[in-house]
């Protein structure tokens, strides 16, 4: 009994399978994860260490270094960089794919433990931060008020609604930012304290002393057990105001009597901005595996609700993350849909019966439908990748139904069998040509499932998607077609079938036509074969050559409608200064028409769980976020906004580097920028003249926008020479005079003030605005020895007015500089090989490496992966096919057809203008698995007929003849199935639409090109064999010699 008998006598038992597929499938498709991408970083983890007011090459000697060396014995470890600036360390430990980031967070912070106690004690406790695109905010709130101060806003955000939005469902975490931080402010009067004879460790240690709340023991009395707490809490500015600073001869020295104490607010680092007006963000950050869609609607119910507690807010949405996706996934299911009516009207043209026809179309809805309900089996997510692989299966899905329907057709209709026996009869005799077809193209795909990094995070998901969906398209078509025709023998649209195929008879009659035509070609083709070879040759060397002239990028770009800003300011720029630049960027945003919202951010903050697309920032840093209108409202593109924009920020004054970027992309998480030329070596000086001399090379380059530098040696900086021998006489150390020099500038937290139902408030001890705001000032600060004794710093130091790096860049342990930049205009491929060749003129001292790092070695390292995943993929369908053929030659007649797609794809793709990137190469790999079939159906045809006795030109022109029908239904069913994403109708196809453009390109060349190429090797081969044949019946005799 075949499988086609086993189905229609359980037929019952078909019907539930039919039944619970939709049902489940549905269910599947519902409860899906929606994402706009899947993870694709590698394991990172980031450790932020702040150090308040220390130069960025102290902060790289005494923290980054240390914990860069501690980090480097971790197992698993990839590449180790960091990036140290004032006041601030970031080291980034990459690790190998598969290694899971919990388990590497935990190892990190284990090193750290291992080390703490070597670092300085100012520093602040370093925080480990997992890095993955889960981390980056799903939506972004703008909180301000005009009714409450800011500061009242900031401590109700931390102690109330933060906890609030935090207990909606798939919440990790929620970040505040923008300064307005409560604190206590205790600003020492420098002039009283000298008068008093008060060192500053004296103030700061009197606050810890008598602000206590600790344990007293217990006692037992009346057989019940008391404890003993010891209180003397302060509660409020005043009370902290009286606090006993010295008993001097009975004469208490009160706080109040030396400093002025207020109830304010920190020292703003930070600043955020909605539309240009002062307000604080709240960051929502989604957990791992929560869905955004989700997530952002719980919010935003959590967020009305809130409006409503707190009339006196006002909460704005600055950005978020769900309605691009969701925009995104809807698109891209109604491109499924239009597809699926493109296929069914293509199908319609050749069959021209409604019945054939209503069964093929009813076929694809449960392909995908059982397609969804294993991908939520394989945890599969519905995101651009995966619906993309959708669309791209459509034409491919509805394969096997066509063939298994036209056969049981032929059964039914040439053979004269009844309804049963046919759908009997004619699956059980193409289930293995079907199955063999199938597997053929699935072979292909399965090594791409086992390629790591970020070559397997991309297109790992879209390889096992379109397996799932070809495997239910198998299931489908040999399980339940020969049921849906035996079910709906006695269906008729007589008079239907009649207006409709009036309708057809053009295309049947161009069809049949195109045959004609291509016969003759054919009959030309095997007289003149060499020379047809020689033409077949001549397109594939064309073909190569275009698509070396097109160029090479990673990923295509995407118009997601957002896109960022980051620009650094001249080194020395306060907070204020850098504040003031953003503004004109901001009226520069405010000035477009396409520019729907925009939020910028000024500084850091420590504590966050997303540094920014730019890492951690100081106070001369700004990340500036911009929504647009959506691309189909807009009459220009992204780039050509963002291209105009560069031109006005280039004219700022003030304005250092700058960075103009579109988000929303799936870039691979440790490339800062496209173009990244990394100098290594020891020597700050060398670097940096190096880094100077190839970014004003690189200016020049065509194509190469926004050159910048990783850092520069212009950020002024104050040294103090301490004479040492002066400051021994006097019993201080170096590292005494620092901490006292820091803690009167910087200032120190002396204690907290316990507020109920709230966080701790700092109570900072510093010296006033006014002693501490010049040069003057700072020699005139009175040191206090060990001895009691003051002396003025001016005595024991001296000054030095210098300029320092910004900032420290560092990995694997060595000191590096990067010269960045991005493309605009040219493909990304032609402008490195400009950047290749204009460093080849730039002479680099020994101990000193120049490579080109960004997306060109992701570039390199990903192509290298994709053609390897291509050669599995050739030699996986060949030797597949010699199983099938039991034969090496005829497989290698079959495999011409692989080299005939070139042609096909380059033209494709120039028409277009989309240069070749990675989609493309995974368009080859599948190309490789699905034009195989057309020749296959030849080689095989030409084959029997052979057995049955036809001679080899008339089993050659017939196979073209008889195969030419199925041959254009498949090839063209692919092809419309693939027009939605490759003409970009939906949001976020740009994506993955190059790939849908090689597809289209390679399918039409090799259908048209193996009906005229794949006979003639044939012949050729047969020749060959022939000839093979003959030496061994007639041996050529040896002459021997005497």
């Amino acid at each position: 009994m075949n499988w086609a008998a086993y189905t229609l006598k359980h037929r019952y038992t078909i019907f539930a399978l039919v039944i619970g597929v939709i049902i489940f499938g549905i269910f599947a498709r519902n409860s899906l994860k929606i994402e706009l991408f899947p993870e694709t970083a590698p394991p990172l983890v980031n450790v932020v260490t702040a150090y308040p007011g220390v130069a960025a090459e102290d902060v790289a000697r005494n923290v980054s270094k240390p914990l860069e060396e501690e980090m480097a014995t971790l197992e698993g470890v990839k590449k180790i960089s960091s990036t140290s600036q004032d006041g601030l360390s970031i080291v980034q430990v990459e690790f190998q794919y598969g290694k899971d980031v919990d388990v590497a967070a935990v190892d990190v912070q284990n090193a750290i433990n291992r080390i703490k106690r070597s670092l300085p004690g100012e520093i602040q406790e370093p925080q480990v931060m997992k890095f993955s695109s889960s981390d980056k905010p799903v939506v972004t709130y703008s909180v301000s008020s005009t009714k409450v101060p800011m500061t009242a806003v900031r401590t109700l955000l931390e102690n109330d609604i933060k906890n609030e939005i935090q207990m909606v469902d798939g919440v990790a975490a929620v970040d505040i930012f923008g300064g307005y931080k409560h604190q206590i402010n205790v600003f020492l009067d420098r002039s009283r304290l000298e008068a008093l004879q008060i060192p500053l460790e004296k103030v700061v240690a009197a606050l810890g002393t008598q602000n206590i709340a600790d344990p007293g023991g217990h006692i037992i009395q009346k057989e019940k057990e008391y404890l003993i707490r010891i209180v003397n809490e302060f509660e409020g500015a005043a009370d902290i105001g009286r606090t006993v600073i010295e008993n001097r001869n009975g004469n208490l020295i009160y706080l109040k009597d030396i400093a002025r104490v207020e109830d304010g607010q920190a020292e703003n680092r930070s600043e955020f901005r909605f539309e240009g007006k002062p307000a604080l963000s709240l960051q929502v950050i989604k957990k791992k595996d929560a869905n955004t869609v989700a997530v952002v609607d719980g919010v935003k119910e959590k967020v009305a609700e809130l409006q409503q507690k707190y009339p006196f807010l006002d909460f704005v949405i600055a950005s978020e993350d769900a309605s691009f996706t969701r925009s995104v996934v809807d698109n891209m299911s109604s491109s499924i849909g239009t597809a699926l009516l493109f296929t069914t009207l293509i199908i319609w043209f050749f069959i021209v019966s409604l019945k054939e026809s209503l069964i093929v179309a009813l076929s694809m809805p449960l392909s995908f439908l059982m397609t969804f309900a294993l991908m939520k089996v394989t945890g599969l997510d519905l995101n651009l990748i995966t619906l993309s692989s959708l669309i791209l299966a459509i034409g491919m899905v509805v394969d096997n139904a066509i063939v298994v329907v036209e056969n049981i057709t032929r059964h039914r209709v040439e053979l004269g069998k009844d309804a049963l026996a046919a759908a009997i009869d004619g699956t059980g005799e193409i289930f293995l040509g079907v199955l063999a077809g199938t597997t053929t193209t699935l072979i292909v795909m399965i090594p791409l499932l086992f390629i790591p990094g970020f070559v397997g995070r991309v297109f790992g998901p879209m390889a096992l998607t379109l397996i799932l969906a070809l495997g239910s398209s198998f299931i489908v078509a040999v399980t339940m077609i020969p049921l849906f025709t035996v079910l709906l023998q006695g269906l008729r649209f007589a008079w239907l079938e009649k207006f409709l195929g009036f309708l057809a008879w053009p295309f049947v009659r161009l069809m049949d036509a195109t045959r004609d035509i291509y016969l003759a070609i054919l009959r030309c083709a095997l007289g003149f074969r060499w020379l047809t070879l020689g033409v077949a040759i001549a397109l594939l060397i064309i073909g190569i050559r275009i698509l070396a002239l097109i160029g090479m990028e990673v990923l295509p770009k995407l118009d997601a409608g957002s896109f960022y800003i980051t620009l650094e300011t001249s080194p020395g720029t306060s907070l204020a200064g850098t504040s003031a630049i953003v503004r004109q960027v901001e009226e520069f945003l405010a000035a477009e028409p396409s520019v729907v919202t925009y939020h910028s951010s000024i500084g850091y903050e420590a504590g966050a769980h997303y540094l920014g697309d730019s890492g951690a920032q100081g106070v001369t840093q700004a990340y500036i976020t911009v929504t647009l209108t959506s691309r189909k409202e807009r009459t220009e593109d992204i780039w050509t906004i963002e291209e105009r924009l560069r031109a006005k920020i280039a004219r700022l004054p003030g304005v250092q580097t700058f960075v103009v970027k579109e988000s929303g992309g799936t870039a691979i998480a440790t490339t800062r920028a496209p173009i990244d030329v990394r100098i290594t070596g020891k020597d700050p000086e060398v670097l940096n003249h190096l880094a100077e001399e190839i970014a004003t090379a690189l200016q020049q380059v065509p194509g190469a926008v926004n050159i910048y530098r990783s850092w520069t040696l212009n950020t002024p900086e104050i040294d103090l020479k301490i004479d040492a021998k002066r400051a021994a006489e006097l019993g201080l150390t170096p590292q005494m005079v620092s901490r006292q020099v820091f803690a009167s500038i910087e200032g120190t937290r002396a204690s907290t003030l316990k507020m109920p139902n709230q966080k701790d408030t700092d109570i900072h001890v510093r010296y006033a605005q006014e002693n501490r705001d010049s040069l003057e000032e700072l020699l005139n600060l009175r040191l206090t020895t060990p001895a009691g004794v003051q002396v003025p710093l001016r005595d024991i130091a001296s000054i030095n007015l210098t300029r320092g790096a910004n900032v420290v860049t560092r990995e694997n342990l060595n000191q590096t500089v990067d010269v960045l930049g991005f493309t605009y205009g040219r493909p990304f491929s032609h402008v490195i090989g400009d950047v290749e060749r204009v460093l080849k003129n730039i002479k680099v001292p020994d101990g000193y490496e120049v490579a080109i790092t960004g997306e060109q070695a992701d570039l390199q390292a990903s192509g290298a992966d994709l053609r390897f995943a291509l050669l599995l993929a050739v030699v996986a369908v060949y030797l597949l096919l010699v199983a099938q053929f039991r034969s090496f030659l005829h497989p290698l007649t079959i495999m011409i057809s692989i080299p005939l797609i070139v042609i096909g794809v380059a033209l494709a793709l120039l028409y277009s203008g989309k240069p070749v990137s990675l989609p493309v190469m995974f368009g080859f790999i599948l190309l490789a698995g699905t034009v195989v079939n057309n020749a296959i159906l030849l080689v095989d045809y030409i084959l029997r007929a052979r057995e049955q006795g036809a001679d080899r030109e008339t089993a050659v022109i017939q196979s073209v003849k008889t195969r030419f029908r199925p041959i254009m239904m498949t090839a063209l069913s692919d092809v419309v199935g693939m027009l939605p994403l490759a003409l970009e109708w939906a949001l976020g196809s740009e994506r993955f639409s190059p790939l849908a453009t090689t597809v289209i390109g390679g399918i039409l060349a090799a259908t048209l090109l193996t009906m005229v190429v794949v006979p003639v090797i044939y012949s050729l081969f047969d020749d060959l064999g022939g000839l093979f044949v003959r030496k061994k019946q007639h041996p050529v005799p040896t002459i021997t010699q005497a």
